[in-house]
């Protein structure tokens, strides 16, 4: 009788080797398929707010497929099954890359110089986080960069004000320290302006929002949209505001979208009257691949651009040091096309979970 000769035992690096490459094809589809829920379902929640997250997806993405690449290095026990799997997740990792890429240039302008002689416009925007605006750090940065107009966003401007009385200083600080002299603070108190130009036809359009169940005694639903003009001295600049609410859950999801269609709203009041030298600026709670973030810059002719070109993180949560990893890019901007974007930037850590968002833009004079 013949014996039939038994299998030889596989080695430590073999299955290693093997599990990596497993792991990392099926690693790999599992992200790109809850990266590509953002562009497949954007109006359910859930899947919108999967766009927060596609660089984390791209990454992981991109590591499970050179995991499974890996796994080639040993022979499978199941080996078409084993290809048909790394197929299909680089198939899925490129689909995710190409429709976040599309989006990412979607809308965008290219950056250009300022007209000889012209010196553009500054404006920084940060959501303070409840950040005191008497503090050193950030009263540092804005004498360092000397904007022409700052917005804020989580002011919570009675907190603030209560601050400056308990310290014996002028509430709001405005002219002094790197803050511009003209000051507009929103009805609720969550959004300010500083600017070095006259503010003029100023208007707070609130949006009421549903609470949601077990909501903290802190929660406001609310939020309010600043609409004003910047009196430049050669063209007025028609600034608007942005700061939705958080879509951590479906109900708070459907309050920011309300937001937006008012934001489209005014969008469109200021279009008919002026028609030009309009700039939404703030934290937008939505990254830049968000369907309903680039349907408003569609519906209303507005253009964009990012640090270096690309999203970059502006709200980072436990550590700045983290950033990378666990952060997402929120604050944004947007103009009209006739406003020539100069340059975006991203200022340091100044103490808020958010980063400064810095713009520089040159507008068209008017006749």
């Amino acid at each position: 009788m013949f014996r039939k000769p038994q299998a030889k035992p596989r080695s430590l690096i073999h299955s290693v080797l093997s599990l990596i490459g497993w792991c990392g094809s099926l690693g790999a589809i599992a992200v790109s398929v809850l990266g590509l829920l953002a562009f497949l379902a954007p109006d359910v929640w859930l899947a919108d707010n999967m766009s927060f997250f596609l660089r984390q997806f791209l990454a992981a993405g991109l590591a499970g497929c050179l995991g499974g690449a890996a796994g080639f290095l040993v022979r499978h026990r199941l080996r078409l099954i084993y290809r048909l799997t790394w197929f299909v997740a680089v198939i899925a990792f490129l689909s995710l890359a190409g429709f976040t890429g599309a989006r990412t240039l979607a809308n965008t302008k290219p950056l250009g110089p300022a007209a000889p002689g012209d010196r553009p416009l500054k404006i920084v925007s940060i959501n303070l986080e409840h950040l005191f605006l008497g503090d050193k750090v950030l009263q540092a940065f804005l004498e360092k960069e000397q904007p022409d107009v700052v917005v804020f966003q989580e002011v919570l401007w009675w907190l603030q004000e209560r601050r400056w009385q308990r310290l014996g200083l002028p509430t709001g600080g405005a002219g002094e320290n790197g803050f511009p002299e003209y000051l507009k603070v929103g009805d609720l108190g969550g959004l300010a302006v500083y600017s070095r130009f006259p503010l003029t036809s100023e208007e707070t359009r609130v949006i009421s929002g549903d609470v949601p169940p077990g909501a903290n005694v802190y929660y406001d639903g609310d939020r309010e949209l600043l609409s004003l003009s910047v009196d430049t001295g050669s063209a007025p600049l028609h600034l608007l505001v942005i700061h939705p609410d958080s879509p951590r859950s479906k109900i708070r999801w459907e309050n920011k979208r309300r937001y937006f269609d008012e934001a489209d709203n005014v969008i469109d009041t200021l279009k008919a009257d002026n028609g030009s030298n309009i700039l939404a600026i703030g934290d937008w709670n939505s990254s830049p691949w968000s369907a309903r973030f680039q349907q408003t810059l569609t519906r209303n002719g507005l253009k964009t651009a990012y640090p270096d070109g690309w999203p970059q993180t502006t709200r980072f949560f436990f550590d700045y040091s983290l950033h990378w990893i666990l952060g997402a890019p929120v604050d944004q901007f947007a103009v009209s096309r006739d406003i020539q974007i100069v340059n975006v930037s991203l200022g340091p850590d100044i103490g808020s979970d958010h980063l400064p968002l810095i713009v520089e833009i040159a507008q068209t004079p008017t006749n």
